[in-house]
């Protein structure tokens, strides 16, 4: 299993990680899965914590033609994580981003998993060149 970033997603990540930090958004990743692949057509901002409830979401994945494929977030925070730990969740890519700058980000995939309780996984991440 992996994800694929698209050049449009990667490079309003790199746009976004140049806001000041108390100000980038989280966000939604837009997409859809192939096989054991996951591909990120483009992302979506929104507001820290990524939506205000579980009908917001509901809401937005039927605006976007039931396309959100997982989540991003910049240093994310582990009770903004835990968060989305529930079932509608179960499968979805999440993306933690570390940046330092447009040329210094660092993205980190993962898949929510579960076990027993919720957890990541780690997967590798493609870039689209």
């Amino acid at each position: 299993m992996d994800a694929y970033l698209s050049r449009e997603a990667f490079q309003t990540l790199q746009v976004l990680s140049l806001l000041p930090p108390h100000t980038v958004p989280d966000g939604l990743l837009i997409g859809h899965r192939r096989g054991h692949r996951y591909f990120v057509e483009r992302v979506l901002p929104t507001q820290k914590g990524f939506f205000p409830s579980v009908e917001k979401y509901f809401t937005i994945n039927k605006l976007c033609s039931h396309k959100i494929l997982g989540f991003f977030s910049y240093l994310p925070e582990e009770k903004r994580i835990k968060k989305i730990f529930a079932p509608f969740a179960f499968g979805k890519l999440l993306l933690k981003i570390r940046s330092e700058g447009r040329d210094n980000m660092t993205i980190e995939p993962f898949v929510i998993d579960y076990e027993k309780e919720f957890h990541l996984s780690s997967i590798p991440l493609r870039l689209s060149k």
